[in-house]
């Protein structure tokens, strides 16, 4: 099962240059985000999997997918460990019902 990545609701943030500095309220930790990072928060706005994140950074910015994986994974790696970032599994999806036949024709 793949989890969710979503921004840890004490964590402030604010745009300046085109960067992203958070500032988490319960931990007073700080961080300026490269502009890599940056895109990585912003696409966080709405919880996303990894494979989602990684996907949406590979079609607008024009990077190789396995490189974009290991910037993405370092990243992630440090907002997790310092928790800016929160993960929780994402929620399972139930197949849908298969059709009932309907008795409506006899054999």
């Amino acid at each position: 099962m793949s989890s969710l990545l979503y921004r840890h609701p004490e964590v402030c943030a604010s745009e300046l240059d085109g960067e992203v500095c958070m500032f988490h309220m319960e931990t007073a930790q700080y961080l300026n985000l490269n502009a890599t990072a940056s895109a990585i928060w912003r696409l966080l706005e709405q919880p996303l999997s990894r494979d989602a994140l990684v996907t949406a950074l590979v079609a607008r910015h024009n990077v190789e997918a396995a490189l974009c994986r290991q910037e993405t994974d370092t990243f992630l790696a440090e907002a997790l460990a310092s928790s800016m970032l929160l993960e929780r599994p994402s929620p399972s999806v139930s197949p849908s019902p298969s059709p009932s036949v309907s008795p409506l024709v006899s054999p």
